[in-house]
């Protein structure tokens, strides 16, 4: 029995050194992967808005946004990126949608999906220039309806939530 005792002390006493390096470890890198994740955040962003800066996450519960907002980035020139979550013919397509500070897509970029086709990588190109009221007229790809429409339809909410936002940060609603 004593040789158990001896044996989980030993053990205890390992577990509790390798978690104390751990966590030193953690608290000497974790500065520098949230920088990295920042970095790969703001390359993302400025492939969909080319001419911003400046980008800050706002909080998407201060606004009445359509469902498949899930994070909204304002530029400082006025821009807006939203990344939203849809389904095309299957579920989960992120999409990363950029509109600038006249209201058009600045750019449009699928960041992860599971549809077979990979239409929805080269979609984007479709959809420079957009507007909330032109957005509907973006052809579809043949083959590929339910993706593009999808994605479409994800863009048409992006132009929603632009037109909502700035309507209440004009109205002096939710911080600007």
């Amino acid at each position: 029995m004593k040789q158990y005792g001896k044996s989980v002390i030993a053990l205890v006493s390992i577990c509790a050194v390798i978690a104390l390096i751990l966590a030193c470890t953690n608290s000497i890198t974790k500065e520098i992967i949230e920088e990295n994740e920042r970095e790969a955040v703001n390359e993302s962003l400025l492939l969909v808005l080319p001419e911003g800066s400046g980008f800050e996450e706002l909080d998407c519960s201060a606004y009445a946004l359509p469902a498949t907002v899930t994070d909204v980035y304002r530029e400082a020139g006025g821009g807006y990126v939203f990344q939203m979550t849809t389904t095309g013919y299957s579920s989960g397509m992120v999409i990363l949608c950029g509109v600038s500070a006249e209201g058009t897509v600045s750019g449009a970029l699928c960041l992860s999906s599971t549809e077979t086709l990979g239409y929805e990588k080269t979609y984007g190109d479709s959809v420079k220039g957009a507007t909330l009221d032109t957005v509907d007229s973006v052809d579809a790809v043949s083959g590929a309806t339910k993706t593009t429409e999808a994605y479409r339809n994800a863009v048409k909410d992006a132009l929603t939530a632009f037109a909502t936002i700035s309507e209440q940060v004009g109205k002096g609603g939710a911080a600007a």
